[in-house]
């Protein structure tokens, strides 16, 4: 599929990353876009909204945890932007200080050297991470919490690399590598993203408590979250980089979205719907389609989406697939998803439908615990995040219970990276119980939102 001339395309070579204004609640990424109530193609609700995922095959570890204010993290979090602050008013105030020209040019160097060593470790820190959790030394809120530092860290740094470009375009005769600016935005973009946002602002208390999805494997992560109606999405795949060579052009990098995402394709946004910003080893395609946001990261050695990040409302556009269980006068449906996707339960009176408010408990077939996941709402509703593998919703109310056991369904891979034919079905294809390669530990559970 080829990206269609229609669409503006912007090359540039260094621009805001996901979100790089600091730990913010997840609104703070949509501001790059603008809001995306007045797009003029709708999509059908029963159409595929493709995602970057984890083979089958690879998962080492699944678990959905909850996140609510931590005095610790969070004044772990200050001090971080504090300090990075601080670093970098240092490192100005030093190189501003200067009056010999070619001394100045030096110390500008310098830092960029400083931010590319430090892109280098915080990869390492956060491989170091995911080992860890995969080897079940971290549990998954441990995981977030060290994400959400990571990302601090690297938008600390993207600040500086900002400052950085100004004050080399003030020098006179001296110009920085303008491609080497935007590879170094594009790696530190790596360890940011709006769920890790999400979770240090939950941790700060400036949002509310949450819960998270995590499925890792040895090099991948996928995290989740439902925030103020919007289900949150992102994902990162070091195996997808061939960091060895390069050759994508910006026009092939939107083709490779085109084809990779149809749906959001097709109903971007008719003005300004998608942009492609890099250059170098990876791009950044961005689109505000009908249903949300899409950021898309593409390599520019493999080819291949490797990192992905998605902001979709919570509307009708999430159908899912139901199943139902009526007992008691309560008719209890679970509209499911992918393991990590935004799932609805619906509770209403079978007799007259009208809905019922209730609290909901979830069950993990692999723990044989219960947690309550929270109410349903005045019309009968709750979101919630599908988990990994089989699980039982639980609804009393008085002396009527509705019991109800099922599986996620399939996760709705990228065109390019499927493992297998039954793995390409959307939010209303068949059931597939993904539980194989799956490990939730008790304790995960157990510290799920009450």
């Amino acid at each position: 599929m080829k990206a269609l001339p229609l669409v503006l395309v912007v090359v540039l070579v260094a621009s805001p990353a996901l979100g790089a204004v600091g730990p913010e609640p997840f609104a703070t990424p949509s501001a790059d876009l603008g809001e995306t109530q007045s797009l003029q193609v709708q999509a059908s609700a029963n159409e595929t909204i493709h995602v970057l995922d984890i083979p089958e095959s690879q998962v080492a570890r699944s678990s959905i945890n909850s996140q609510h204010v931590d005095l610790g993290p969070a004044l772990g979090f200050s001090s971080i932007r504090a300090n990075g602050r601080l670093q970098t008013l240092t490192s100005i105030e030093r190189i501003e200080s200067v009056a010999d020209n070619n001394v100045r040019q030096q110390l500008i160097l310098g830092e960029i050297n400083r931010i590319e060593q430090r892109a280098i470790a915080l990869q390492s820190q956060q491989q170091n991470a995911l080992s860890a959790y995969n080897a079940g030394e971290m549990s998954a809120r441990e995981l977030v919490v060290e994400l959400a530092r990571i990302d601090a860290q690297a938008r600390n740094l993207n600040d500086r690399r900002t400052e950085l470009r100004q004050i080399a375009v003030d020098t006179p005769d001296f110009s920085l590598d303008s491609g080497r600016l935007a590879a170094l935005e594009r790696e530190l973009d790596t360890f940011t993203g709006p769920v890790r946002a999400q979770a240090a602002a939950v941790l700060s208390g400036r949002a509310d408590p949450a819960r998270f999805f995590v499925r890792t494997s040895e090099t991948g992560i996928v995290l989740s979250t439902i925030a103020d109606d919007t289900y949150i999405r992102e994902v990162y795949r070091s195996d997808l980089r061939d960091r060895e060579s390069s050759g994508v052009t910006p026009a092939e990098a939107l083709d490779v979205v085109a084809e990779n995402y149809p749906t959001i394709w097709e109903t971007r946004a008719s003005q300004n719907g998608a942009d492609v910003v890099g250059a170098g080893d990876s791009y950044l395609v961005r689109i505000s389609h009908s249903r949300g946001q899409l950021f898309a990261y593409v390599d520019s050695g493999s080819g291949t989406v490797f990192k992905e990040a998605q902001i979709r409302p919570l509307d009708d556009g999430f159908v899912g697939d139901p199943a139902t269980q009526v007992k008691d006068g309560l008719n209890l449906t679970v509209y499911r998803t992918y393991p990590g996707g935004p799932m609805r339960i619906a509770l209403n009176e079978s007799a007259t439908d009208d809905p019922v408010s209730a609290n909901v408990t979830l069950g993990l077939e692999v723990s044989q615990e219960s947690t309550l996941i929270g109410q349903t709402d005045s019309d009968g509703n709750l979101w919630t995040l599908s988990p990994n593998s089989s699980f039982t919703v639980t609804v009393i109310r008085g002396n009527a219970a509705v019991v109800l056991t099922v599986s996620p369904t399939s996760v709705p891979e990228l065109a390019t990276n499927t493992s297998s034919p039954s793995s390409n079905v959307g939010d209303s294809g068949e059931s597939g119980d993904s539980s194989g390669s799956m490990t939730e530990t008790p304790a995960s559970v157990a510290g799920a939102l009450a």
